[in-house]
């Protein structure tokens, strides 16, 4: 329903697109939301209302989920918080941590706060931006998603008043 929303408000007609999620997923160790995936998969690579840019599978590497999430991997300790994601650290398979599935301007990151024995459905979606600290939002990444886009309440998050008229741009 709110990647439906999302498209309408768009004025999208949907992609289609076939996406291997399979190596994906075992490269994470762990399913992902099937909500998101429809999202990539109805939109493809690109940028929503020149702000926010969902990751996916991208064979350019640059919107690339898993080289992203491997990257932040890399970079942090072994063992508890990263000191660039504290409080949280970045999802290893069989840990909990988190995900990044999306950028947006003014320094905004989105992750979702996942661990492989729960329900992607249920992830959490922790959120840090200019100018508010990390902040958990219980909801499906396509209605947060749609929500940033269009609602006006939906602070600190919304960019609604910024940009009234959403639109997306599909990159190459």
């Amino acid at each position: 329903m709110w990647i439906e929303r999302i498209a309408e408000a768009m004025h999208w007609e949907p992609a289609r697109l076939e996406i291997s999620w399979n190596s994906v997923e075992e490269e994470l160790g762990t399913a992902l939301p099937e909500d998101y995936k429809k999202l990539a998969e109805t939109f493809g690579k690109g940028e929503f209302s020149e702000f926010m840019r969902i990751l996916t599978v991208d064979a350019t590497r640059q919107f690339d989920l898993v080289r992203i999430w491997k990257t932040f991997l890399d970079g942090g300790p072994e063992n508890g918080p990263d000191p660039a994601f504290k409080p949280y650290r970045m999802y290893q398979p069989g840990q909990r941590g988190l995900i990044p599935w999306a950028f947006g301007e003014m320094k905004c990151s989105y992750f979702w706060l996942a661990a492989a024995e729960e329900d992607p459905a249920n992830w959490t979606i922790v959120t840090q931006g200019d100018p508010y600290p990390w902040q958990e939002v219980s909801m499906s990444t396509s209605e947060f998603v749609y929500r940033v886009l269009t609602d006006t309440e939906f602070e600190p998050f919304s960019i609604a008043r910024r940009m009234p008229e959403p639109d997306f741009h599909p990159m190459d």
